[in-house]
């Protein structure tokens, strides 16, 4: 998305909307639509029908628990835009917060999990006027406060319902395999820790000696024609690391409280998706917010746009306890509709009316 000192901003606007054509985005979209179709044969097949579905729940429970659903990704929503708001420090307009928030969503839900929106939306900072190195140093640190949020929500749901009990579905369930993966669930946890200590290290302890790595790294024969470029990103993200360095106490409790916000809106609208359809003990909701962790890995590592395939199958892995009989991919399907499709249905509008402000 990056473009030279030749590129004319015309020219660059041309090569964005070209890369987000319909004829582009339709492969990974087609992929989730494939998903969605299978899912929905794979639901057939096992003779549910709506009636079954609402067999244990009412219109009425239905329809409040759904939106607080939405209410729950609406809070997801606002507490990413209000930290990227903070973290700006004014230098991006509220507008532009929500506007790159949802665009980085969308780009989310086309790209796979392990290559993700980051670099877009670095990209979207910079047309909002935001230095490479300080739009850098803001993602990171969003990164870095979510993987705190991460590491510290993990082991305080594990020690209020028991590990066993969090991982139970995927070990009994898959014997072997499930072993296998719990295994790699908690090396998965430690290179976390470890990526979260070195973000810790680049942008709070020693963002002189980042640079100095950065610098070296643009000198090799691989990255050697961005060097100028990544130069000056280096002592950009010095820079801005040094300004983050001394933000108050105050500031980094909202922006904390902004995370947890965020996260806990995401993690709820399961919760919500579950309740519209079953009765579930205060124990059983913590038990299925605790599970997700568990899911969040498996769709962190997904190579699909969006994890799709992988979410829906982990749902049904997961949480077909806490379902009627038969009815974990039909709830699956339902969670998705509430968390997935929407950034793709808001995003493809989205798009060229942020081209066409920031490019204008």
């Amino acid at each position: 998305m990056s473009s030279s000192p030749e590129t004319s901003p015309s020219n660059e606007r041309e090569e964005v909307l070209q890369r987000f054509q319909m004829r582009r985005i339709i492969w990974p979209v087609l992929i989730g639509v494939l998903v969605l179709i299978y899912t929905i044969y794979r639901i057939s097949k096992e003779e549910v029908s709506i009636s079954d579905l609402m067999a244990h729940t009412t219109a009425g429970n239905v329809a409040i628990w759904m939106l607080a659903g939405f209410g729950c990704m609406v809070m997801r929503d606002l507490g990413y835009i209000l930290r990227l708001y903070l973290l700006c420090d004014g230098k991006l307009t509220f507008r532009a917060a929500i506007e790159v928030t949802l665009l980085w969503e969308f780009v989310s839900a086309l790209s796979p999990s392990v290559v993700g929106g980051s670099p877009v939306a670095i990209w979207m900072l910079m047309k909002e006027k935001i230095s490479v190195g300080r739009g850098t140093a803001i993602i990171f640190i969003t990164i870095f406060l979510d993987e705190i949020f991460y590491l510290l929500m993990l082991p305080t749901v594990l020690l209020s319902v028991g590990s066993e009990v969090v991982f139970r579905p995927v070990i009994e369930g898959s014997g072997a395999i499930g072993t296998g993966f719990y295994t790699s669930f908690w090396i998965a946890y430690v290179v976390i820790f470890l990526y979260t200590v070195f973000l810790a290290f680049a942008i709070f302890i020693r963002p002189q000696g980042t640079n100095k790595v950065f610098k070296k790294l643009f000198k090799t024969r691989l990255l050697k024609r961005w060097e100028e470029r990544g130069y000056k990103m280096a002592d950009d993200l010095e820079m801005a690391s040094k300004e983050f360095r001394h933000k108050g106490i105050v500031y980094w409790l909202k922006a904390g409280a902004a995370t947890i916000m965020s996260w806990t809106g995401r993690y709820l609208v399961l919760n919500c998706v579950l309740s519209a359809f079953t009765n579930l003990s205060l124990y059983e909701h913590t038990v299925a917010f605790a599970r997700q962790a568990i899911m969040f890995v498996l769709m962190l590592v997904s190579p699909t746009p969006g994890s799709a395939g992988i979410a829906e199958t982990a749902f049904e892995v997961l949480f077909s306890e806490f379902t009627p009989v038969g009815l974990a991919l039909a709830l699956a399907i339902v969670w998705r509709f509430i968390t997935y499709y929407p950034y793709v249905f808001i995003g493809i509008p989205l798009l060229p009316r942020w081209v066409s402000r920031v490019f204008k």
